[in-house]
């Protein structure tokens, strides 16, 4: 009877193990998206007769841009390097890097809101089946294929 209790344990340990998902995931996705960027200019005009105008121009324009995020999660808590063409002028982070916040991970996808600062807090979506992410906030929006990778293993390209 001991036998069978200790066998019986081994299984549930050995499949529970199994069943479990790796506590750190490192993803690197390449992809492309479009940017929202403001310009602006100001201008003074004098007529002949001493009347003199001034203004100020604004165009809201959206450039697409290539690039890639990498995202790292570990036991609820991550962090994500975001496109360059997407960040603001005024911004947290450190290194590049942003928390994620609100991370809810599902069998179908993880979701999360990236920190980039107070008033801009993009929304992430990681489809797990496909590898697709998505990227949106006010800075603009990016679609990529992600792959995961261990750091410690990965090989160099050169």
């Amino acid at each position: 009877m001991r036998r069978i209790l200790t066998l019986t344990l081994a299984l549930l340990t050995a499949q529970s193990a199994v069943a479990q998902e790796p506590t750190t995931l490192n993803l690197v996705c390449f992809g492309d998206g479009a940017a929202n960027k403001q310009r602006g200019g100001s201008f003074n005009a004098w007529s002949n007769f001493g009347d003199s105008a001034s203004g100020t121009v604004l165009q809201h324009s959206r450039e697409g841009f290539e690039d890639l995020v990498n995202v790292q999660l570990s036991n609820n808590a991550g962090q994500l390097r975001m496109p360059r063409a997407m960040l603001p002028t005024i911004r947290g982070g450190k290194d590049g890097w942003f928390t994620l916040k609100d991370i809810k991970v599902t069998q179908a996808d993880i979701t999360a809101s990236v920190a980039v600062n107070p008033l801009n807090n993009p929304k992430m979506r990681i489809d797990r089946y496909t590898g697709i992410i998505n990227l949106s906030g006010k800075a603009g929006d990016f679609v990529g294929k992600c792959q995961a990778y261990d750091p410690n293993k990965a090989e160099r390209q050169f």
